[in-house]
């Protein structure tokens, strides 16, 4: 069997290669780089299947999909949620990929599907698809050696400026460092990076993670990674009402910006307590699947070709795509206009407080209307990106 890693070829998030490199730790070896957002067109060598653990975000590009007969896949972490594209109205696509044809079917196929949150399982159970909550794959991440600095330090990735600002102030004068690092690089990963040096790009952050004091975080893919490393991990949000969160808030200790800036976690920050083990069961069971995943593989004879099972042939999959692909751009045409009516209504509302003279009424329609010019612009940006298969 040869083994792929499932990666997000163009990123500038650290986060999609730390999970890239969480699934990489339990391959016997990599012959393979399996782009997320180009599975469908993904080929092997001589017909041969290509176990690849499946945990990521999915799907950016929805047009891609399902993965072609070559992914041998385990369905676990998976993370399907619109946030970026979906919710905002009209957006395509939301979940019509996973709903009929052979968007569903391959899903169905691989049932249960191992799920990263609890909102991606309501949507999979809503569309008939059988599934658990798996956990995410950076909770089986391994400890590292230590490689202890000659000053103790704390790590912030991703907060608020005022955090930052209100930590590094109330850590003068402890004999404590803080090191910001970002969450994100300045430009994507594949205009300058091999998979060797991201891959070792997050080993010098796992690294850094593993020996720190303790690491205040905003992030998903930083505070998981800490917790499977038994680093103490602060996760500081303005809020904890995020989808991507439910599962794992009482896995780390949490807390708000405002009483990060209050200076109510100083002490935290100078004797931390240990995370919650509250994870533990989740990585036994995640590590109990994979490692039963690898020795099935292991022991896989069949070819690629063989073991697709797929009631829909390679014509009819393309057509579904086509089809599906005309469905969304058609509701986002609908919307677009609903869109254009509202602005003609506010256009006509500013008119009528304009020829009366209501000053205060004319300054309010206008910043509302500018607004809207503001979100129509975001919504057509990622529209245009979409269509040339880029990521916001």
């Amino acid at each position: 069997m040869k083994y792929g890693v499932l990666y997000r070829k163009t990123t500038k998030n650290i986060g999609d290669d730390m999970q890239s490199y969480a699934a990489e730790q339990w391959l016997p070896h990599t012959d393979y780089l399996v782009d997320i957002e180009a599975m469908d067109s993904f080929k092997a060598d001589d017909d041969e299947p290509v176990a690849t653990i499946m945990s990521a975000w999915y799907m950016w590009e929805k047009w891609n999909w399902p993965p072609s007969k070559y992914v041998y896949p385990l369905w676990i972490g998976l993370h399907y949620n619109d946030i970026q594209r979906g919710r905002p109205r009209g957006m395509p696509s939301k979940f019509e990929y996973i709903e009929s044809g052979p968007g569903k079917e391959y899903l169905k196929r691989f049932e249960p599907i191992g799920c990263r949150d609890y909102y991606t399982q309501e949507r999979l159970s809503e569309r008939g698809i059988d599934n658990y909550f798996s956990g995410c794959v950076t909770l089986t991440l391994k400890k590292r050696p230590p490689k202890p600095r000659e000053r103790e330090y704390i790590v912030l990735v991703g907060l608020a400026k005022s955090v930052e600002e209100a930590v590094k102030k109330q850590m003068e004068g402890t004999g404590i460092d803080v090191i910001v690092e970002p969450p994100t690089r300045p430009i994507p990963s594949d205009q300058f990076m091999t998979w060797e040096q991201r891959r070792a790009e997050v080993e010098e952050r796992l690294d850094l993670y593993q020996n720190a004091k303790c690491v205040l975080t905003f992030r998903v893919h930083c505070a998981l990674p800490c917790i499977a490393l038994e680093t103490p991990v602060l996760w500081v949000r303005h809020n904890f009402n995020s989808v991507r969160l439910d599962p794992y808030k009482h896995y780390a200790n949490t807390a708000l910006n405002e009483d990060v800036i209050a200076g109510k976690y100083k002490d935290y920050m100078l004797n931390p307590i240990p995370n919650p083990d509250t994870y533990k069961p989740v990585r036994e069971n995640l590590e109990k699947i994979i490692s039963e995943f690898i020795d099935k593989a292991e022991h896989e004879t069949r070819t690629a070709s063989e073991l697709y099972e797929s009631q829909y042939t390679d014509e009819e999959i393309m057509q579904w795509r086509h089809d599906t692909m005309k469905k969304t751009l058609y509701s986002y045409h609908k919307e677009h206009h609903i869109d254009l009516r509202e602005m003609a209504a506010m256009r006509n509302e500013l008119a009528k407080y304009q020829k009366i003279g209501d000053i205060d009424e004319v300054r309010r329609m206008n910043r509302e209307y500018n607004s809207k010019i503001v979100k129509l612009a975001v919504k057509f940006r990622r529209l245009l990106l979409k269509l040339l298969g880029k990521k916001p």
